[in-house]
């Protein structure tokens, strides 16, 4: 094919080479990495860990780069087609432009020269240079057609869960949170980023401030806790990223935060908020600590050069007005910025954008074309890259070409599948030269989650699944070493996740054979075995319902998806019974209701049962009981798009909610008994009437 090969993402152990410039000094010259793993990606672009392998800086040296080194590389481009789409049209409609830091080298260099300038103001407001993640250069990558950033990697963790039995009280103290806090590094991460919204606020930087707004309960994997900066709660905390991913238009608010943040922009002026400074408050800023900065007069230098060029890169109606129609210049640097756009998107090829940079008239149409979806970018495209042209025209001319094309676009899409592992190496072979059953697949399962897809369509995958599963449970309740297996692998899993210090976990593997343990997992087995007994029961039900009361097909159906939905909502279900009985059953047989009694009252209620046994070895068993409910907390709010992602707050609201909290009550009823049972009584007996009620107003039984 004469197009080149359309790349989303990258794997281990590719080789990546790029031109490159430094931060400061502003060197350029050219690094070979090899990519170690994919850590993410989001709106903003996608991360690797990579090993630097080579380095070439003919005009000097560029600072921080060590071969044998490993560095973060983030290009400013989503992995996902969905989430760039989305992205690029919120920008769009703030903006009238491209993602400007992807496509535009002003934009990614404004980036990186804001965050080497915070990182030394951190160093003042927040006592180290290391509180921000470091940055050394830039670079363009030719296949994702981007730009990106290589920075500096930090091995730590987003938050250790604290076990706290007085939630209630956590925010009860003056001044820094005290060093025996029961969370204390939760508290003291919230204040270092009230710290640095703060700082960024004084710097003239109010927008990257949103990156670090607790309340956007999204924001707190932008700051990692270094793993060797020791136990101090306060020792380590790194702010990681400044760049944001989506813009924020005054009618989409997407967090809390962000209607106080809309708000604060209006009275500012500012109808739609990114990544935009305020220069004259940074001037101020810079000035009132010359001292502090004189090492670092190249960056502001730079800076004060690139923004003014970023900004008016691009129409900005809301902050630009009709500038873009009564000033030439203005007009003269969004054409400029547009033309540059357009070719770092493989859009227009060097002869093309010359010739566009010197017309007239034509730039305008084409500016206008290309605001419509789909077409616009298609007409940019054949008019400014001959290749694109060739392409299309052999695709016409040549049934040959235009069969090996199709091909290659299925080529492209079945890499993407098999990185998602959507199917196995064979079949994606397979597909390769079977389209109908390909587009089949694609049409049918293409927008399913990848192990759906594949557990559908490969019967062999779905077996073994299904066997694993079977066996897993079997080996776990009739295998007492395969139980003490599956605990040391969840040890391991937890010290690599930060969840777990070293000593923790070898604390924990010497334990491993101490009765209570043995029964703790002898309880998770039982768990095991009551997770189908729900779905079981509520589709009898439903069955029962649907074929007793219904009048019609109708009304059966509705019946039976009430019925569904019931068991789906209802605080006990009958799983939980059969697991809270069995809790019962083991204080009556051991006649020992000491070491059962905070499990009994967890184990009957419905998701968070499972959190009923780390509850109660809490006291004797800690690092354990706090690593359990840990990675069930992750594990359940991980199914949430966007705020359900690893680290952010709904994760640590989930694990509060269904392990302090109860913790909580307990200490209250030792504490404070009447008041505590009074109100834990009075509370649990509304909520029932309120949801027996609601559910009866649903169901039609009362009017």
């Amino acid at each position: 094919m004469i197009r080149p090969f359309r790349r989303r993402a990258y794997d281990p152990g590719d080789r990546l080479e790029y031109a490159i410039t430094g931060v400061l000094p502003d060197n350029t010259g050219r690094v070979v990495a090899q990519v170690d793993r994919f850590v993410g990606g989001g709106f903003a672009g996608q991360v690797y860990r990579v090993k630097l392998t080579e380095l070439h800086a003919p005009d000097g040296p560029i600072t921080g780069l060590i071969v044998g080194t490993p560095y973060a590389i983030k290009i400013l481009t989503p992995p996902s087609a969905f989430a760039r789409m989305f992205r690029d049209l919120l920008y769009f409609l703030a903006y009238q432009g491209r993602f400007g830091p992807q496509v535009n080298p002003a934009g990614v260099r404004v980036g990186v020269l804001w965050q080497k300038l915070i990182r030394r103001a951190g160093r003042l407001r927040l006592g180290d240079d290391s509180a921000v993640c470091d940055t050394y250069a830039t670079f363009y990558d030719s296949d994702l057609h981007s730009f990106g950033e290589i920075n500096e990697w930090i091995d730590g963790r987003i938050w250790k869960f604290e076990v706290d039995d007085q939630l209630f009280g956590r925010w009860d103290f003056q001044g820094l949170p005290p060093d025996d806090h029961n969370a204390a590094e939760y508290v003291h991460k919230k204040v270092f980023m009230q710290d640095l919204v703060g700082l960024l606020h004084e710097m003239g930087a109010p927008e990257l401030a949103r990156q670090y707004e607790w309340w956007t309960c999204k924001s707190q994997p932008n700051a990692l806790k270094r793993l060797e900066a020791g136990p101090s709660p306060r020792a380590g905390l790194t702010a990681v990223d400044f760049r944001a991913g989506l813009a924020l238009l005054p009618f989409a608010p997407m967090s809390p935060a962000d209607v106080r943040l809309i708000l604060q922009g209006l009275i500012r002026g500012r109808f739609v908020q990114f990544d935009r400074s305020d220069l004259r408050r940074f001037r101020r800023f810079i000035e009132g600590h010359r001292e502090d900065f004189q090492d670092l007069q190249p960056v502001i230098g730079e800076l004060l050069e690139q923004e003014p060029v970023y900004r008016a890169s691009l129409p900005d109606v809301t902050r630009h007005h009709v500038r873009v129609i009564t000033s030439a210049a203005l007009r003269k640097s969004v054409k400029e910025g547009t033309i540059t756009a357009w070719k770092n998107l493989g859009r227009l090829d060097h002869d093309h954008a010359v010739r566009l940079s010197k017309a007239r008239v034509l730039f305008p149409l084409l500016f206008l074309v290309a605001m419509v979806p789909l077409l616009g970018r298609i007409v940019v495209k054949l008019w400014g890259h001959a290749q694109t042209r060739e392409h299309a025209k052999r695709c016409v001319t040549s049934f040959r070409y235009l069969w090996r094309t199709l091909r290659g676009a299925r080529i492209e899409t079945l890499v993407v599948w098999h990185r998602q592992q959507r199917a196995c190496d064979e079949r994606i072979r397979k597909l390769v030269d079977r389209p109908v059953r390909y587009w089949i697949q694609r049409i049918l399962f293409g927008l399913l989650p990848a192990k759906w897809h594949r557990f559908l369509t490969e019967p062999a995958y779905a077996k073994a699944r299904i066997r694993e599963a079977f066996g897993f449970a079997y080996m776990f309740v009739r295998v007492p070493s395969f139980r003490e297996e599956w605990l040391l692998e969840q040890v391991d899993m937890g010290r690599e996740e930060g969840m777990l210090t070293r000593a923790e976990a070898e604390k924990i593997a010497g334990q491993i054979k101490d009765p209570f343990i043995q029964k703790y997992l002898r309880c998770v087995a039982v768990h095991i075995c009551t997770l189908p007994v729900t779905q079981i029961v509520s589709l009898a039900v439903a069955l029962y319902v649907m074929a007793t009361f219904g009048k019609s097909w109708k009304e059966s159906l509705a019946y039976a998806l009430g019925v569904l939905a019931f068991f789906q909502v209802t605080p006990i279900s009958p799983g939980s019974i059969v697991r809270g009985g069995f809790v019962v059953y083991l204080m009556i047989a051991e006649r020992n209701v000491r070491n059962y009694y905070v499990a009994a009252l967890v184990s009957f209620w419905k998701y968070i049962g499972y959190l009923g046994f780390p509850i109660q070895m809490v006291h004797r068993y800690p690092a354990l009981a706090r690593l359990m409910a840990g990675r069930w907390a992750k594990g359940l709010t991980h199914v949430v798009p966007v705020f359900g992602e690893s680290g952010a707050l709904l994760e640590h609201f989930v694990f509060d909610m269904c392990f302090n909290l109860p913790l909580t009550v307990q200490r209250g009823f030792k504490t404070r008994p009447v008041r505590w049972t009074m109100g834990t009584v009075i509370a649990t007996a509304a909520v029932a009437i309120i949801a027996y009620l609601a559910w009866l107003k649903v169901s039609g039984w009362i009017r």
